[in-house]
């Protein structure tokens, strides 16, 4: 079936120079204009082929507009797209179009730029079992925002994906996926929302190996100035196959992971133990990377060390 759908999503009808026409979805229609400033088009709409011969009378969000018939033009002034309605004399309902104006060459105003990855559309996986998550973050004004169509697409092959309840995450898997073997081909994504009758398109094109972020380290004993830790527990197995470097910063205690400043001890390491030098307060942090791909560091782990002596066992 999304086969069949993809196929569909690729039908274009020119309507001028600068505008064309797609279905994207069963009654959902995008109009696609190049045109660097917002102006009016016609578009072609048709009721259904069952209903020729019959009088057809439209609506456009729920108001009576003037033109009639089984196949119209209507006229979309700027993003001023909308769900048009074809009804019998009667108001019995037939058949509908959404209509969506997506202004190719204005800049993306639906979704903000995620500060981590400085995309739209941040993709990361935890390990190497085919799984991989996606997320977005919705700018604050848009109230009447939704997906409208989403696909991750290996091979010509469709993969398992599932939208969050919140609109704003995907999690697909390529059940295909064999971690042992080199990726030959990468994942298209596509995206595509909208908010009133706006819509945006989004598109990431990756191989897993480039998006793999560990989870956090866990820290399993500190004793005095000795930290030892282990992989995070969703990180690929065996560890001899899919082997993780660390690295540790040493900061001052009243600063985060994050602090580049002076007093700062840093070092990699691919031991899961680490001696502190420091004999004042500090903050230990740790973050583990996959050191054959060096794609993403995971988020840090840290721990507060005061003066005296601490033991800590897990």
């Amino acid at each position: 079936m999304k086969k069949i759908f993809f196929l569909i999503l690729q039908t274009v009808l020119q309507l001028a120079d600068s505008t064309s026409l797609r279905v994207i979805q069963p009654n959902v229609a995008v109009v696609d204009s190049d045109m660097q400033e917002l102006s009016s088009f016609t578009v072609p709409l048709h009721c259904g082929e069952q209903y020729e011969g019959e009088q057809i009378h439209w609506e456009k969000n729920g108001k009576s507009i003037l033109e009639t018939g089984n196949r119209i033009n209507v006229t979309i002034n700027g993003l001023l797209g909308g769900n048009f309605t074809c009804h019998r004399p009667n108001r019995d309902f037939l058949n509908y179009t959404i209509l969506l104006v997506h202004p190719v060459k204005f800049h993306k105003a639906l979704l903000l730029k995620q500060s981590s990855s400085k995309e739209f559309v941040s993709c990361s996986a935890r390990n190497y079992n085919g799984q991989f998550h996606c997320s977005w973050k919705w700018h604050h004004e848009r109230t009447h925002k939704a997906v409208v169509y989403f696909a991750a697409i290996r091979n010509s092959s469709d993969l398992n994906c599932t939208l969050d309840s919140n609109i704003s995450e995907l999690t697909c898997i390529d059940k295909d996926y064999c971690p042992y073997s080199e990726e030959p081909l990468s994942i298209n994504l596509t995206l595509l929302v909208r908010n009133m009758f706006r819509l945006e398109e989004h598109h990431r094109t990756f191989f897993i190996r480039d998006i793999v972020k560990p989870d956090k380290v866990g820290i399993t004993k500190i004793q005095d100035n000795e930290f030892e830790w282990r992989p995070p527990q969703t990180w690929s197995f065996p560890c001899s196959f899919f082997p993780l470097s660390y690295e540790i910063k040493v900061v001052p205690r009243s600063h985060d992971c994050d602090y580049t400043g002076n007093r700062v001890e840093q070092n990699e390491t691919n031991k899961t133990h680490y001696k502190v030098n420091s004999k004042k307060p500090y903050t230990f942090c740790i973050r583990a990377q996959d050191p054959l791909t060096k794609a993403v560091w995971s988020d840090w782990s840290h721990h507060h060390q005061k003066k005296h002596h601490h033991i800590l066992e897990k």
